[in-house]
């Protein structure tokens, strides 16, 4: 969005409330408790205060709130320059902190707000990560849990998620551990995988109203096939297995696992013209 010559944006909040079970990286679908607990705070003035005193927001003020499904909830603030990066946010370390406290998921987007002769530009566009997102579970921890190796694998995906160490290195370490593994494993884990509560819901409103929907995913495309076709998702784009994975960490093409990859994907369903290229690469 082009902040110049604006004093006053809206930041859009969206809480996605979640339990993780103790022990696992996997996360379940939200109780009612949950998700009245998350909306609470999604609205609450202690929310209000930490971006004001710990992200530093200039005078956030609370203008909008709204559940968009079960356990997906919407806030929007007015700010003032300076206007946040809402990348910058959604790493921010006591933002980072309150989603663990409160087992939510925030996505930040930075508007402008509308004038009695200018009008917002219709959402064209919606990319979703996989795991543990549109599904309620880590792809590749189900792997580990069929051979037995559930703690190992798990520990080496809460580092990654932690930034303790790059997506790409902790694939691979991963998938050495998955000697074994059977090749029709797919099969058995589109058995047994759920899909996110309200997904379905999401995806069809935003069909509905034209806009492309993908999902983007450092996990494995045969899952990532199969939940575009459960949800009707327009473009599925993932690591593809060349071989069955229980031979060699080579079998696994890892196209994927870097933060320019979700650019690309994004160009390759929805042609972005060159001058704005850097932006999402």
């Amino acid at each position: 969005m082009s902040t110049e010559g604006l004093e006053n944006a809206r930041l859009v909040l969206t809480f996605f409330a979640k339990t993780r079970p103790s022990g696992t990286t996997s996360i379940a679908v939200p109780s009612d408790r949950d998700a009245y607990r998350s909306q609470s705070i999604a609205c609450g003035p202690a929310f209000s205060q930490l971006l004001r005193l710990q992200v530093g927001l200039v005078s956030p003020t609370l203008s909008d709130h709204r559940t968009l499904s079960p356990g997906i909830f919407q806030s929007t603030y007015i700010v003032t320059t300076p206007f946040p990066n809402p990348s910058e946010l959604r790493h921010h370390a006591s933002i980072t902190s309150f989603e663990i406290l409160h087992a939510v998921e925030i996505v930040f987007d930075l508007y402008s707000v509308p004038s009695s002769h200018s009008s917002l530009r219709p959402l064209r566009l919606a990319v979703f990560d996989m795991d543990s997102t549109l599904i309620n579970e880590e792809v590749i921890d189900e792997l580990a849990r069929s051979i037995g190796i559930t703690s190992a694998v798990s520990a080496i995906t809460a580092r990654a998620m932690n930034g303790e160490i790059e997506f790409e290195q902790s694939l691979r370490e991963r998938l050495s551990l998955l000697k074994g593994v059977k090749a029709d494993v797919w099969e058995e884990l589109r058995n047994t995988v759920t899909i996110a509560a309200g997904a379905r819901e999401l995806i069809t409103y935003l069909r509905e109203r034209g806009v492309i929907t993908v999902v983007v995913s450092g996990g494995f495309a045969p899952m990532a096939l199969w939940l575009k076709e459960q949800l009707g998702l327009d473009h599925a784009f993932a690591n593809h297995v060349r071989q069955s994975i229980c031979r060699t960490t080579d079998s696994v093409l890892i196209p994927y696992s870097k933060p320019a990859a979700g650019g690309v994907a994004v160009n390759r369903c929805f042609p972005i013209p060159a001058s704005l290229r850097r932006l999402v690469t």
